[in-house]
Protein backbone atom coordinates (compact mmCIF):
# COMPACT_ATOMS: atom_id res chain seq x y z
CA UNK A 1 0.00 0.00 0.00
CA UNK A 2 1.33 3.36 -0.87
CA UNK A 3 -0.12 6.60 0.51
CA UNK A 4 1.17 10.04 0.95
CA UNK A 5 0.25 14.07 2.11
CA UNK A 6 0.62 17.33 1.77
CA UNK A 7 -0.39 20.32 3.86
CA UNK A 8 -0.04 24.26 4.76
CA UNK A 9 -0.53 25.31 8.41
CA UNK A 10 -0.57 28.05 10.64
CA UNK A 11 0.78 29.19 13.72
CA UNK A 12 0.32 32.12 16.47
CA UNK A 13 3.31 34.54 16.90
CA UNK A 14 4.78 33.58 20.17
CA UNK A 15 2.60 35.00 23.10
CA UNK A 16 5.67 35.25 25.29
CA UNK A 17 6.57 38.01 23.19
CA UNK A 18 3.94 40.17 24.96
CA UNK A 19 6.28 40.27 28.62
CA UNK A 20 9.19 41.65 26.87
CA UNK A 21 7.08 44.59 25.36
CA UNK A 22 5.15 45.03 28.35
CA UNK A 23 8.75 45.61 30.09
CA UNK A 24 9.35 48.55 27.55
CA UNK A 25 9.51 52.62 28.84
CA UNK A 26 7.43 54.09 30.53
CA UNK A 27 5.49 50.99 31.14
CA UNK A 28 8.27 50.18 33.47
CA UNK A 29 11.38 52.15 34.01
CA UNK A 30 14.51 50.38 36.58
CA UNK A 31 15.76 53.48 38.99
CA UNK A 32 17.08 52.48 42.38
CA UNK A 33 16.22 55.31 45.23
CA UNK A 34 19.47 55.70 47.28
CA UNK A 35 20.27 59.19 49.12
CA UNK A 36 24.03 59.73 49.18
CA UNK A 37 24.05 59.58 53.30
CA UNK A 38 21.88 56.50 53.32
CA UNK A 39 18.31 56.56 54.92
CA UNK A 40 15.58 54.22 57.04
CA UNK A 41 12.54 52.80 55.10
CA UNK A 42 10.62 53.70 58.19
CA UNK A 43 11.64 56.92 58.51
CA UNK A 44 8.65 59.23 57.67
CA UNK A 45 10.24 63.07 57.79
CA UNK A 46 11.68 64.38 54.49
CA UNK A 47 15.17 62.78 54.77
CA UNK A 48 13.88 59.30 54.57
CA UNK A 49 13.71 56.78 51.59
CA UNK A 50 9.83 57.14 51.02
CA UNK A 51 10.09 60.67 50.58
CA UNK A 52 13.18 60.83 48.33
CA UNK A 53 11.21 58.15 46.49
CA UNK A 54 8.22 60.14 45.79
CA UNK A 55 10.31 63.38 44.93
CA UNK A 56 12.15 61.11 42.45
CA UNK A 57 9.02 60.28 41.02
CA UNK A 58 7.29 63.15 40.49
CA UNK A 59 10.67 64.82 38.98
CA UNK A 60 10.43 61.63 36.49
CA UNK A 61 7.23 62.03 35.58
CA UNK A 62 7.47 66.11 35.28
CA UNK A 63 11.11 65.14 33.13
CA UNK A 64 9.10 62.57 31.10
CA UNK A 65 6.03 64.54 30.73
CA UNK A 66 8.28 67.92 29.10
CA UNK A 67 9.72 65.56 26.47
CA UNK A 68 13.54 65.69 28.14
CA UNK A 69 15.25 62.96 27.25
CA UNK A 70 15.95 60.19 29.23
CA UNK A 71 19.80 61.80 29.92
CA UNK A 72 18.66 64.92 30.95
CA UNK A 73 15.64 63.04 33.22
CA UNK A 74 19.03 60.67 34.59
CA UNK A 75 21.08 64.40 35.67
CA UNK A 76 17.69 66.04 37.00
CA UNK A 77 17.99 62.56 39.32
CA UNK A 78 20.69 62.52 40.70
CA UNK A 79 20.06 65.28 43.01
CA UNK A 80 17.95 62.81 45.00
CA UNK A 81 20.38 59.40 44.85
CA UNK A 82 18.57 58.26 42.12
CA UNK A 83 20.75 55.50 39.59
CA UNK A 84 18.51 56.02 36.61
CA UNK A 85 19.81 53.01 34.42
CA UNK A 86 19.38 53.32 30.69
CA UNK A 87 16.39 51.68 29.74
CA UNK A 88 16.07 48.48 27.50
CA UNK A 89 13.86 48.50 24.51
CA UNK A 90 11.92 46.00 22.94
CA UNK A 91 10.33 46.41 19.44
CA UNK A 92 8.67 44.65 16.48
CA UNK A 93 10.03 45.38 12.89
CA UNK A 94 7.97 45.33 9.65
CA UNK A 95 4.69 43.18 9.97
CA UNK A 96 4.27 40.79 12.32
CA UNK A 97 3.08 37.30 10.17
CA UNK A 98 1.51 33.83 11.51
CA UNK A 99 4.36 31.22 11.52
CA UNK A 100 4.20 28.85 8.03
CA UNK A 101 4.97 25.33 7.78
CA UNK A 102 4.73 23.34 4.08
CA UNK A 103 4.49 19.65 5.49
CA UNK A 104 4.90 16.18 3.01
CA UNK A 105 4.47 12.87 3.58
CA UNK A 106 5.19 9.51 1.49
CA UNK A 107 4.69 6.15 3.06
CA UNK A 108 5.27 2.53 1.91
CA UNK A 109 3.31 -0.18 3.28
CA UNK A 110 4.20 -3.71 2.75
CA UNK A 111 2.69 -7.03 4.49
CA UNK A 112 5.17 -9.64 5.18
CA UNK A 113 2.97 -12.76 6.13
CA UNK A 114 0.14 -12.86 7.71
CA UNK A 115 1.77 -11.37 11.18
CA UNK A 116 4.25 -8.86 9.93
CA UNK A 117 4.14 -5.69 8.18
CA UNK A 118 6.68 -3.99 7.04
CA UNK A 119 6.05 0.17 6.93
CA UNK A 120 8.99 2.88 5.35
CA UNK A 121 7.78 6.30 5.86
CA UNK A 122 9.61 9.40 4.38
CA UNK A 123 8.68 13.13 6.31
CA UNK A 124 9.29 16.50 5.35
CA UNK A 125 8.44 20.05 6.09
CA UNK A 126 9.58 24.03 5.57
CA UNK A 127 8.90 26.50 8.09
CA UNK A 128 8.62 30.20 7.07
CA UNK A 129 7.82 33.78 8.29
CA UNK A 130 9.15 32.63 12.07
CA UNK A 131 9.46 35.12 14.68
CA UNK A 132 13.30 35.99 15.32
CA UNK A 133 14.94 38.27 17.81
CA UNK A 134 17.72 40.57 16.91
CA UNK A 135 19.59 42.01 19.67
CA UNK A 136 22.47 44.03 17.96
CA UNK A 137 20.51 47.11 17.98
CA UNK A 138 22.58 49.72 20.58
CA UNK A 139 25.22 46.71 20.89
CA UNK A 140 28.69 48.11 21.06
CA UNK A 141 32.87 46.90 21.29
CA UNK A 142 34.49 48.83 24.30
CA UNK A 143 37.44 46.46 24.65
CA UNK A 144 37.58 46.27 20.72
CA UNK A 145 37.44 42.47 20.41
CA UNK A 146 35.97 42.70 17.05
CA UNK A 147 37.93 45.76 16.04
CA UNK A 148 35.98 48.15 13.63
CA UNK A 149 33.46 45.68 12.90
CA UNK A 150 31.15 47.31 15.73
CA UNK A 151 30.65 50.27 17.69
CA UNK A 152 33.27 51.50 20.21
CA UNK A 153 30.53 53.38 21.87
CA UNK A 154 26.50 53.02 22.11
CA UNK A 155 24.92 54.07 19.01
CA UNK A 156 22.00 55.94 21.28
CA UNK A 157 23.32 56.52 24.73
CA UNK A 158 19.37 57.19 26.42
CA UNK A 159 18.72 53.30 26.03
CA UNK A 160 20.16 50.16 26.84
CA UNK A 161 19.84 46.84 25.14
CA UNK A 162 17.47 47.31 22.41
CA UNK A 163 15.97 43.86 20.72
CA UNK A 164 14.18 44.30 16.95
CA UNK A 165 11.89 41.05 16.42
CA UNK A 166 10.54 40.47 13.40
CA UNK A 167 9.44 38.01 11.00
CA UNK A 168 11.40 35.78 8.69
CA UNK A 169 13.63 32.55 10.20
CA UNK A 170 13.49 29.27 8.45
CA UNK A 171 13.09 26.20 9.29
CA UNK A 172 13.39 22.61 7.32
CA UNK A 173 13.20 18.99 8.55
CA UNK A 174 13.79 15.58 6.78
CA UNK A 175 12.84 12.25 8.19
CA UNK A 176 12.67 8.81 6.74
CA UNK A 177 11.31 5.82 9.47
CA UNK A 178 11.64 2.38 9.28
CA UNK A 179 8.99 0.41 11.33
CA UNK A 180 8.11 -3.50 11.42
CA UNK A 181 5.16 -4.86 13.39
CA UNK A 182 5.10 -7.95 14.16
CA UNK A 183 2.55 -10.21 15.95
CA UNK A 184 3.73 -13.70 17.11
CA UNK A 185 2.39 -16.60 18.13
CA UNK A 186 1.72 -17.51 22.16
CA UNK A 187 1.06 -14.21 22.70
CA UNK A 188 4.09 -11.99 21.29
CA UNK A 189 3.37 -8.50 19.95
CA UNK A 190 6.41 -6.26 18.85
CA UNK A 191 7.46 -3.13 17.16
CA UNK A 192 10.91 -2.15 15.82
CA UNK A 193 11.29 1.50 14.53
CA UNK A 194 14.09 3.26 13.23
CA UNK A 195 14.27 6.87 12.19
CA UNK A 196 17.16 8.72 10.28
CA UNK A 197 16.61 12.91 10.49
CA UNK A 198 17.91 15.74 9.93
CA UNK A 199 16.02 19.28 11.48
CA UNK A 200 17.50 22.22 10.66
CA UNK A 201 16.83 26.09 11.35
CA UNK A 202 17.89 29.34 12.01
CA UNK A 203 15.92 29.14 16.30
CA UNK A 204 14.39 27.06 17.65
CA UNK A 205 10.88 26.89 19.90
CA UNK A 206 9.75 30.21 18.12
CA UNK A 207 12.66 32.02 19.65
CA UNK A 208 11.55 33.06 23.02
CA UNK A 209 11.75 29.74 25.03
CA UNK A 210 15.14 28.40 25.30
CA UNK A 211 15.50 23.96 25.10
CA UNK A 212 18.49 22.35 26.58
CA UNK A 213 21.40 24.79 25.90
CA UNK A 214 19.55 26.54 23.06
CA UNK A 215 21.20 29.92 22.17
CA UNK A 216 18.29 32.69 21.30
CA UNK A 217 18.47 35.82 19.08
CA UNK A 218 20.61 36.29 15.73
CA UNK A 219 24.15 35.66 16.56
CA UNK A 220 25.98 37.69 13.47
CA UNK A 221 25.08 41.28 13.57
CA UNK A 222 25.07 41.63 9.55
CA UNK A 223 22.99 38.32 8.64
CA UNK A 224 20.67 35.58 10.63
CA UNK A 225 22.06 33.42 7.95
CA UNK A 226 25.08 33.33 8.78
CA UNK A 227 25.51 33.16 12.39
CA UNK A 228 21.83 30.72 13.31
CA UNK A 229 21.03 28.90 10.27
CA UNK A 230 22.24 25.00 11.60
CA UNK A 231 21.25 21.84 13.88
CA UNK A 232 18.36 23.02 15.87
CA UNK A 233 18.01 22.80 19.52
CA UNK A 234 16.67 19.17 19.30
CA UNK A 235 18.16 17.92 16.18
CA UNK A 236 18.37 14.20 16.88
CA UNK A 237 20.04 12.49 13.80
CA UNK A 238 19.49 8.41 14.67
CA UNK A 239 16.62 7.49 16.95
CA UNK A 240 16.03 3.78 17.39
CA UNK A 241 13.06 2.14 19.73
CA UNK A 242 11.37 -1.10 20.18
CA UNK A 243 8.47 -2.03 22.55
CA UNK A 244 6.82 -5.59 23.21
CA UNK A 245 4.55 -7.60 25.64
CA UNK A 246 4.22 -11.01 25.94
CA UNK A 247 1.35 -12.89 27.48
CA UNK A 248 1.36 -16.48 27.04
CA UNK A 249 -1.12 -18.78 27.59
CA UNK A 250 -0.40 -22.31 28.80
CA UNK A 251 -3.18 -25.17 28.39
CA UNK A 252 -3.21 -27.34 31.47
CA UNK A 253 -6.01 -29.73 32.44
CA UNK A 254 -5.68 -28.78 36.07
CA UNK A 255 -7.63 -26.09 37.13
CA UNK A 256 -4.36 -24.79 39.92
CA UNK A 257 -1.74 -25.19 37.49
CA UNK A 258 -3.74 -22.79 34.81
CA UNK A 259 -4.13 -20.44 37.33
CA UNK A 260 -0.49 -20.01 38.11
CA UNK A 261 0.82 -20.21 34.99
CA UNK A 262 -1.62 -18.02 32.89
CA UNK A 263 -2.24 -14.20 33.24
CA UNK A 264 1.37 -13.17 33.45
CA UNK A 265 2.37 -10.50 31.36
CA UNK A 266 5.88 -9.31 31.00
CA UNK A 267 6.65 -5.55 28.67
CA UNK A 268 9.16 -2.95 28.13
CA UNK A 269 10.16 -0.23 25.94
CA UNK A 270 14.00 0.02 24.67
CA UNK A 271 14.69 4.04 23.55
CA UNK A 272 18.27 4.71 22.14
CA UNK A 273 19.27 7.99 20.39
CA UNK A 274 22.48 10.26 19.14
CA UNK A 275 23.60 13.10 21.13
CA UNK A 276 21.85 16.99 21.22
CA UNK A 277 23.54 19.94 19.68
CA UNK A 278 24.98 22.66 21.27
CA UNK A 279 27.78 25.52 20.20
CA UNK A 280 30.43 26.24 21.74
CA UNK A 281 30.78 30.14 23.01
CA UNK A 282 33.58 32.28 24.10
CA UNK A 283 33.21 32.67 27.96
CA UNK A 284 36.58 34.32 28.09
CA UNK A 285 34.72 37.52 26.77
CA UNK A 286 31.42 36.83 28.87
CA UNK A 287 29.81 40.45 29.00
CA UNK A 288 32.11 42.20 27.02
CA UNK A 289 29.74 43.86 24.31
CA UNK A 290 27.33 45.57 26.58
CA UNK A 291 23.64 46.37 25.73
CA UNK A 292 22.37 43.03 24.02
CA UNK A 293 24.47 40.16 22.31
CA UNK A 294 24.93 38.50 25.39
CA UNK A 295 26.27 35.55 23.61
CA UNK A 296 30.09 35.19 21.93
CA UNK A 297 30.47 32.14 19.51
CA UNK A 298 34.12 30.64 19.66
CA UNK A 299 36.02 30.56 16.64
CA UNK A 300 37.27 27.51 15.25
CA UNK A 301 40.62 27.18 13.75
CA UNK A 302 40.67 25.63 10.09
CA UNK A 303 42.06 22.14 10.24
CA UNK A 304 41.65 20.67 13.99
CA UNK A 305 38.49 18.82 15.08
CA UNK A 306 36.91 20.30 17.92
CA UNK A 307 35.11 17.17 19.45
CA UNK A 308 36.47 13.36 20.28
CA UNK A 309 33.99 11.18 21.73
CA UNK A 310 31.36 12.30 24.74
CA UNK A 311 31.38 8.92 26.00
CA UNK A 312 31.37 7.53 29.36
CA UNK A 313 35.40 7.93 29.40
CA UNK A 314 34.96 11.42 28.92
CA UNK A 315 32.41 12.36 31.24
CA UNK A 316 34.04 13.81 35.09
CA UNK A 317 33.49 16.07 37.81
CA UNK A 318 36.83 16.19 38.94
CA UNK A 319 38.27 18.40 36.34
CA UNK A 320 41.09 16.40 36.77
CA UNK A 321 43.29 17.38 33.57
CA UNK A 322 44.35 13.78 32.77
CA UNK A 323 41.18 13.00 32.13
CA UNK A 324 40.09 13.76 28.32
CA UNK A 325 37.11 15.76 27.75
CA UNK A 326 34.82 15.65 24.94
CA UNK A 327 35.64 19.03 23.36
CA UNK A 328 39.38 20.05 22.21
CA UNK A 329 40.09 23.49 23.40
CA UNK A 330 43.08 23.85 21.00
CA UNK A 331 40.81 23.72 18.13
CA UNK A 332 39.69 27.59 19.13
CA UNK A 333 41.48 30.08 18.77
CA UNK A 334 42.62 31.04 22.63
CA UNK A 335 41.06 34.82 23.53
CA UNK A 336 42.51 35.01 26.93
CA UNK A 337 46.06 34.36 25.80
CA UNK A 338 47.92 37.39 26.32
CA UNK A 339 49.09 37.48 22.84
CA UNK A 340 45.19 37.86 21.77
CA UNK A 341 44.35 41.40 20.23
CA UNK A 342 41.32 40.99 18.47
CA UNK A 343 39.21 38.75 16.31
CA UNK A 344 39.14 40.20 12.69
CA UNK A 345 35.63 38.53 11.76
CA UNK A 346 32.45 36.85 13.48
CA UNK A 347 32.78 33.01 14.28
CA UNK A 348 32.60 30.62 11.34
CA UNK A 349 31.35 28.04 13.81
CA UNK A 350 27.79 26.71 12.56
CA UNK A 351 24.88 26.84 15.40
CA UNK A 352 24.44 23.66 17.09
CA UNK A 353 27.72 22.17 15.42
CA UNK A 354 28.72 20.02 18.00
CA UNK A 355 26.82 17.45 20.21
CA UNK A 356 26.75 15.61 23.25
CA UNK A 357 26.45 11.92 24.45
CA UNK A 358 23.87 9.15 23.06
CA UNK A 359 21.30 8.12 25.14
CA UNK A 360 19.75 4.53 25.96
CA UNK A 361 17.41 3.64 28.44
CA UNK A 362 14.99 0.55 28.80
CA UNK A 363 12.11 -0.38 30.65
CA UNK A 364 10.68 -3.45 32.00
CA UNK A 365 7.30 -4.78 33.54
CA UNK A 366 5.95 -7.61 34.76
CA UNK A 367 2.03 -8.19 35.76
CA UNK A 368 0.25 -10.99 37.22
CA UNK A 369 -2.91 -10.54 35.92
CA UNK A 370 -6.30 -12.05 37.62
CA UNK A 371 -10.09 -12.20 36.68
CA UNK A 372 -12.63 -10.92 38.98
CA UNK A 373 -15.93 -11.34 36.90
CA UNK A 374 -15.77 -12.08 33.12
CA UNK A 375 -14.58 -8.37 32.01
CA UNK A 376 -12.68 -6.88 34.68
CA UNK A 377 -8.53 -7.84 35.29
CA UNK A 378 -6.68 -6.71 38.26
CA UNK A 379 -3.16 -6.50 37.27
CA UNK A 380 -0.65 -6.61 40.23
CA UNK A 381 3.57 -6.25 39.69
CA UNK A 382 6.11 -4.31 39.62
CA UNK A 383 7.70 -1.28 36.57
CA UNK A 384 11.27 -0.53 36.34
CA UNK A 385 12.39 2.29 34.87
CA UNK A 386 16.39 2.53 33.62
CA UNK A 387 16.47 -0.88 34.30
CA UNK A 388 19.76 -1.64 33.39
CA UNK A 389 20.68 1.22 35.32
CA UNK A 390 22.71 2.66 32.33
CA UNK A 391 24.49 6.07 32.85
CA UNK A 392 23.18 9.19 30.81
CA UNK A 393 25.03 11.71 30.78
CA UNK A 394 24.18 15.76 30.00
CA UNK A 395 25.54 18.32 27.78
CA UNK A 396 29.40 19.09 28.29
CA UNK A 397 30.70 22.87 29.56
CA UNK A 398 30.87 23.94 26.46
CA UNK A 399 32.24 27.73 27.82
CA UNK A 400 35.76 28.59 26.50
CA UNK A 401 38.00 29.37 29.12
CA UNK A 402 35.77 27.28 31.74
CA UNK A 403 38.29 25.03 33.78
CA UNK A 404 36.27 22.64 33.48
CA UNK A 405 35.66 23.05 29.78
CA UNK A 406 34.52 19.71 27.42
CA UNK A 407 33.88 17.88 30.87
CA UNK A 408 30.59 16.38 31.73
CA UNK A 409 29.40 17.40 35.43
CA UNK A 410 25.77 16.57 35.68
CA UNK A 411 22.97 13.22 34.55
CA UNK A 412 20.02 13.42 32.35
CA UNK A 413 16.38 12.63 32.95
CA UNK A 414 15.05 10.02 31.66
CA UNK A 415 11.90 10.49 29.37
CA UNK A 416 9.50 7.84 31.40
CA UNK A 417 9.84 7.67 34.97
CA UNK A 418 7.43 8.36 37.79
CA UNK A 419 8.51 11.80 38.78
CA UNK A 420 7.61 12.71 34.83
CA UNK A 421 10.78 14.03 32.56
CA UNK A 422 10.49 17.67 33.36
CA UNK A 423 10.10 17.66 37.44
CA UNK A 424 13.54 18.54 38.42
CA UNK A 425 14.30 15.18 40.25
CA UNK A 426 17.37 13.15 38.90
CA UNK A 427 15.37 10.57 37.41
CA UNK A 428 18.38 8.74 35.56
CA UNK A 429 19.06 5.71 38.22
CA UNK A 430 16.99 2.53 37.98
CA UNK A 431 14.09 3.31 39.46
CA UNK A 432 11.24 0.10 40.45
CA UNK A 433 7.72 1.14 40.95
CA UNK A 434 5.24 -1.69 42.59
CA UNK A 435 1.68 -0.86 41.48
CA UNK A 436 -1.57 -2.25 41.02
CA UNK A 437 -4.26 -1.59 37.47
CA UNK A 438 -7.42 -2.78 36.74
CA UNK A 439 -8.26 -3.35 33.02
CA UNK A 440 -11.67 -3.25 32.15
Amino acid sequence: MISGGFGIFYDNAPAGLVDSLLADPPIAVRITVQPAGGGLGYDTTSAGLAAAWSASANAFSSGFSSGQTYSQIKAGLKPFGVNFAAPNFTTITGTVKSPRWEEWNFQVQKELGKSTVFLLNYVGNHGSRIMYSNPWGNTWDPYGLYGNLLPSAPPVPNYGAVTQWQSGAISNYDGLTASLRARFSRGLVAHLNYTWSHNLDEVSNGGIFTYGDSILGQLNPFSLRAGNYGNSDYDIRHLFSADYVYSPEFHFSSRFAKEAANGWQFSGKIFWRSGLPFSVTDNNWSGALPNGAETIMAQPISGIAGQTSCGVQNATATGDPTVPGCLNAAAFINSGSATFAQYNNFSTQGRNQYHGPHFFDADMSLFKNFSIGERVKLGIGATAFNVFNHPNFFLPDSGLGDTSFGQISSMTSTPTSPYGAFFGFDSSPRLVQLSAKITF
